[in-house]
């Protein structure tokens, strides 16, 4: 694969990381419920079956909270940019916010996970720090092909 077209792909929160999150949050309540079952026999500390309550209830905040703050934005794919850096390579990643705005350039984007319609990122900002995007193909099929030919050129 020679060159990957220009791609804009949007970017927003996940269903499928959302069901991810709520299964693991009702397997967890069984099992702590389960736990506190026990602890009514005796058999686990009554201090232990609090203790377990409240480390579910903080994951299930925390769960809640990184799904709702998660990216939301456009993920670009400029293929005639070279980046600032590098006069070898072809091609630039850009990270929009919204519309109107240029987009701030990424030093990488690496597939983590590939579920075939669903995707899990990891991008690189220029000073180093890393954020994870869910991409997801029906959030615009029409243009999922030639994000994932962008993503496969530039790895």
């Amino acid at each position: 694969m020679r060159n990957a077209p220009s791609v804009i792909y949007p970017v927003g929160r996940c269903f499928f990381y959302a069901g991810l999150l709520c299964m693991l949050a009702v397997l967890s309540l069984l099992v702590l419920l389960w736990w506190i079952w026990l602890g009514a026999d005796g058999q686990v500390p009554r201090m232990a079956s609090w203790f377990g309550a409240v480390l579910w209830l903080a994951w299930a905040g925390f769960a809640w909270r990184s799904w709702v703050h998660a990216p939301v934005g456009l993920l670009q794919w400029d293929a005639l940019a070279t980046p600032p850096n590098e006069l070898s390579r072809d091609g630039m990643w850009r990270w929009q916010r919204d519309k109107h705005s240029d987009g701030a350039p990424l030093q990488q984007v690496e597939r983590v996970l590939d579920l075939q319609s669903r995707l899990l990122l990891r991008v690189r900002n220029p000073d180093g720090a890393h954020r994870w995007l869910w991409v997801e193909q029906f959030s615009d099929p029409s243009r999922w092909n030639g994000l994932r030919r962008a993503l496969f050129q530039a790895s």
